[in-house]
């Protein structure tokens, strides 16, 4: 396990950029990026990541990213980036993924949906691959948080 505080000063960027190219070689990476600006790039991909304050951890990263497990906390995505994950999901992407969780103060359940259904509806379904290959069970609790255990 690699435990990393990125606060955005030169030595920890260039330490980033060091260790980002051999991540492969560590099972759980756990990331604390504070409210710095600092964006890593990842070079490779551990087996788990664990983002604190994933607001540097974007969409884009998330469909990069071969990780099999996957938790941000305090991120910025919402209920319409969800709808993005899950739809990618079903079609394919991201084929390593067992597990992903995203915690953020933006997902609500104030009319918004993913697949056309609200949080609350959406909590404990059981949703499939286009293909029928895997399946998963999205938890999202009392909101505020959304979890997919795929199996």
């Amino acid at each position: 396990m690699l435990v990393i505080v990125l606060d955005g000063s030169e030595d920890r960027i260039v330490l980033w950029n060091q260790i980002s190219r051999k991540l492969e070689l560590i099972e759980d990476l756990v990331i604390f990026s504070g409210r710095n600006r600092f964006t890593p790039v990842f070079a490779s991909w551990p087996q788990n990541i664990n983002i604190f304050s994933s607001v540097v951890f974007t969409l884009e990263s998330l469909f990069e990213c071969n990780c099999t497990r996957i938790t941000l906390k305090w991120s910025h995505l919402e209920n319409k980036d969800l709808e993005v994950i899950l739809n990618n999901w079903k079609t394919g992407k991201l084929p390593n993924l067992t597990f992903l969780r995203v915690d953020s103060e933006i997902i609500t359940d104030n009319g918004a949906t993913i697949l056309g259904m609200n949080l609350s509806e959406l909590d404990g379904m059981v949703i499939q691959t286009d293909d029928g290959s895997k399946k998963a069970t999205i938890n999202t609790g009392h909101q505020m948080f959304f979890e997919m255990s795929i199996y």
